[in-house]
């Protein structure tokens, strides 16, 4: 049964964050009929903070203190907590499926990310995946 699980853990777990993400970035806009952005921004980091803490109790490993990694997330952070006041923002003004599927497209950022300093190769079929999802969005957005 475990190595069953282990098997399909590459497509189950982003299955179950597809999921969850879907639900969170939802969350928001019904927040949004008595919260403002930044008020929305604050509780959910207050919440995240909070839902981390016990991992740093049942971690056997600790935290791990990598000066050019702990740069690095701190610089994500600050351009996470940055992207997702944009997208509060958007979603008070906006449809939450619109808004929702514009800043989906993030990944695309990612593969070109990854191409540049990476190096990472990307085959024709990903570039036409990437092609037409913005197509798609441009359509959706509409």
């Amino acid at each position: 049964m475990i190595a069953r699980l282990k098997a399909h853990s590459g497509v189950l777990l982003p299955l179950a964050a597809l999921v969850l993400w879907g639900i969170w970035a939802f969350l928001p806009k019904l927040a949004m009929q008595s919260m403002q952005p930044h008020s929305i921004l604050f509780y959910e980091s207050f919440g995240g903070a909070m839902a981390v803490l016990p991992l740093l109790f049942f971690n056997k490993g600790g935290l791990v203190r990598d000066k050019k990694g702990v740069s690095l997330l701190f610089c994500g952070s600050c351009l996470s907590i940055t992207g997702i006041l944009c997208y509060y923002t958007a979603l008070k003004a906006g449809s939450v499926a619109t808004v929702t599927t514009v800043t989906a497209m993030y990944p695309v950022v990612v593969m070109a990310l990854a191409r540049i300093f990476l190096r990472e190769e990307l085959n024709r079929w990903q570039w036409l995946a990437a092609a037409l999802a913005m197509v798609s969005v441009y359509l959706l957005a509409g």
